[in-house]
Formats: C-alpha cells, structure tokens, sequence
C-alpha cells in the first residue's frame, strides 16, 4: 500500500513539472508573472506661436498622464518685462476658453491677481487642449510666458512646463525698473518708474525694505533692478571696509527684492567710491567699478556666482579724482554695452561709453554738459522711456526731480531734460 501511495505522488509531482515547463516554453509564465506597463511620468508639450498686433493664433497643449487629474495654464510676461496692468495690458491679449476634446473638461477660475485661470479635469491617456490667443491692434510687444501645470487628483505633487511666444507689434513695451533711497532712520525704500508720465517717487507706490541700511557708507546698484526684481543686485559697504552683496530675488509679485546677503570680503575702505557699472565687459554679468584715494579706478567683473560675485580686480586708469560723481549702469548709446558717466569738481558731465573689452572697459571721455553742480543726486533707474535707451533721474538743490532720457547718440547721449516731480524725499542716499 505505501509503495502504491509513493508511485501516485511522484506520477503528480511529475505531471506538475511537466505542466510547468509546457507553461513556461508556451510563453505563459507559469513562473514568472507578465510585468504590468509602466505609464510613465505626466508629460506637458506647449506649442505657442507668436501672436501679431491685430491677428490672432492658437496655441495647443499636449497632456500625457497616467490617471486623472487637474491641469492649470496661465500667462505673464516673461523674464525682463515689467507686470502688466491687469485691466488694461493683459486684456490687450485676449485667451479664448480651452478646448479638451472628449478627455478634458475645462473651465476658467479666477485667478489672484484679477486675471482668469484656465483650468481642466483630463482623464487617464492623452489629451490635446486648445485655446485661441487674440491681440489687440495697439498692443505693446511684450514676450509672454505661458505657464501649464498637471496634479494627479490626490496628490500635492505638480508637473510643469512653460513656453515663450511674443506680441508682435511696434509698440514697444515701457520699462519700469526701481529707485532706491534710504532715509535718515535707515530704512531702505524703493518706487517704480512706470508709468513714465507719473512723478516717479510717488509715496502711494513705495515699497519698504526694512531698517538697518544706516549702517553701510555705500550703496549703489551693479545695474538697474526691475519692478520683476530682476538685475544686477545690490553692493554695500560698511565703514570698516566688508563689502556685503545683495543678489536679486527675481520673484515676481512681491516685495522681497533681495536674497539673504553675502560677504564679499574685508579691505574695501581704500576706495573712496564703489559703483556699480553695469555689464560693461558684455559677458552678461554686472561689473563693479572702485576708484581708490590715489584715483586710480578699478575694474571687478562680475562672475555671475552669488557666493563669489567678483573676479580679481583689473586697473583700468589714474587721474580719476578729478570727478566728484560716477553713475553707471545703463546704455544710452544703444549698442548694448553699459556706459558710466562722470561730473567733474566743476560741474561737466562726460560720458564713458562702455567698450566690452575688461582689459580696457571705457571709450575716451566725451563732454556732454556743463552745470551739473546743480544736481545733488545723480540715479541711473533703468530706461526711464519706452525706446530703450536708457535715463538718468537726477534731483536738483531745492528737491525737484528731473529726466534726462537717453538718445542712443554717443555725441549727444541725454535729450533735454523733462520735469520728473516738484519735491522729493530727503534721502540720504540713492541708488
């Protein structure tokens, strides 16, 4: 009976193998389980033509996912251009709803700033969102990025994606940048530029940045910073010679201007004047530029590294002691390349045009005003115009605010000047 029970468990044994291994040559993996396929992460694919001032476009988004969700899109203006008014600018250009086709239901929402979100539910697979993007005859020609988003239902992670298109039009964008001052208590301030046609510091539009810059001998820019908080960064000195740098947030919407500080190094009480210059050196960093008590100015190109935001200093030339004032930063000779001006102990303005070259940065001087004794604060804000050409913003003895716009003509670089505001805050320093 046991060698009967003992032939029927190998027979079984036996057909089990065997039915295993028919399974496995079969491709039916018996032994190892088909894998499932992988959907892969959500993919976002944005195709935004330009736009034309009058015209209109469609723009189409491709959404790949692998379960349902909720996907966003909005549009801003991109990187270098200012905000747009809500109700008037944004309104230029006119968003159609989006379509999604039989995978998405899509809706607008309203969106923080005033503006409307174009918001869709897209299922599992892929789904191709239309909209159609009309402009306004005398829009101004802004570059817009257009910003999409996806989030799986029930989860907090976001894939992204962003595309740049322009507006085509030959209305050109007006700039609008900061001015900075610092009032007698320590706080810093700063008011936007735009509209150009405002008085500039209006006391409606100042943003306050916080106490303590009392503590510094410096301050200036390295070139101008946008209301996008964008630009060059700021540079400060303490009386005991630290050198401490300021790097812009480049956050929009907000007033935090600036990243936590970072020390540059000890040393710099030599120099009688730190300026910022602007990228003179066409590397596409702001330079910086010191003239020591002997007036031998020197040049440190910016590196683009916030940790370590100069390289070693160059010696650009003597007999800078001669000029009571350096302002520097912007381009008005239109060849893209940061000029400095310079005033004289005797009131003459000249003019530095930048060359490109870090071994020798400046042009020789050319004279462009007699008189400038009268200005007790020379500030390069940005462009100041809408031509991009750049402008100084000086204010005179009894308060008054003054544009002087630039022409992009080397011989005559600044246009006649044109009233800014009738008084201004007694800062103590600007920048």
């Amino acid at each position: 009976m046991r060698t009967q029970r003992h032939s029927r468990r190998v027979r079984r044994r036996f057909a089990v193998v065997a039915a295993t291994a028919a399974a496995l040559l079969a491709g039916g993996g018996v032994a190892h389980a088909a894998p499932a396929v992988d959907p892969g992460p959500p993919t976002i694919t944005l195709d935004t033509p330009d736009v034309a001032a009058g015209g209109s476009v469609t723009h189409t988004v491709k959404v790949n996912v692998p379960v349902k969700g909720r996907f966003t899109l909005f549009m801003e203006p991109a990187e270098g251009y200012r905000f747009w008014d809500v109700y008037t600018e944004a309104a230029d250009l006119r968003r159609g709803t989006l379509d999604g086709g039989s995978n998405a239901s899509c809706r607008e929402e309203p969106y923080p700033n005033g503006e409307r979100l174009a918001v869709c539910d897209v299922g599992a697979g892929e789904s191709t969102l239309t909209y159609s993007l009309a402009a306004a005859p005398d829009i101004e020609a802004w570059k817009v990025e257009a910003h999409a988003s996806f989030q799986a239902t029930g989860s907090t992670e976001k894939t992204k994606a962003m595309s740049v298109f322009s507006v085509l039009s030959d209305n050109p964008v007006e700039m609008s940048y900061r001015v900075f001052g610092r009032d007698t208590a320590g706080r810093l301030y700063s008011h936007q530029t735009f509209p150009v046609e405002f008085p500039p510091l209006l006391k409606s539009w100042r943003l306050d940045h916080g106490s303590g810059w009392n503590g510094f001998d410096a301050l200036t820019k390295l070139s101008p910073i946008g209301t996008d908080n964008r630009g060059g960064g700021v540079v400060a000195r303490e009386p005991s010679g630290i050198l401490w740098y300021y790097p812009t947030s480049g956050k929009k919407w907000t007033s935090a201007v600036f990243k936590p500080r970072v020390r540059v190094g000890t040393g710099w009480s030599v120099y009688s004047s730190v300026r910022g210059a602007g990228d003179v050196t066409r590397d596409g960093h702001a330079d910086l530029i010191a003239r020591d008590r002997a007036g031998v100015l020197w040049l440190y190109r910016g590196t683009g590294i916030e940790s370590k935001p100069f390289a070693a200093r160059t010696r650009v030339g003597s007999g800078w002691t001669i000029y009571n004032a350096l302002t520097g930063g912007i381009d008005v000779t239109k060849d893209g390349i940061a000029d400095l001006f310079a005033r004289d102990t005797s009131g003459v303005l000249w003019l530095y045009r930048g060359t490109g070259d870090a071994a020798k940065p400046y042009a020789p001087r050319i004279k462009v005003a007699t008189g400038w004794n009268a200005y007790t604060a020379i500030i390069a804000p940005g462009d100041g115009t809408d031509v991009g050409k750049g402008a100084l913003l000086v204010r005179d003895k009894a308060g008054a605010l003054w544009w002087f716009r630039g022409t992009g003509v080397a011989t005559s670089p600044l246009a006649q000047r044109s009233y800014g505001a009738a008084d201004s805050y007694p800062y103590t320093a600007w920048m």
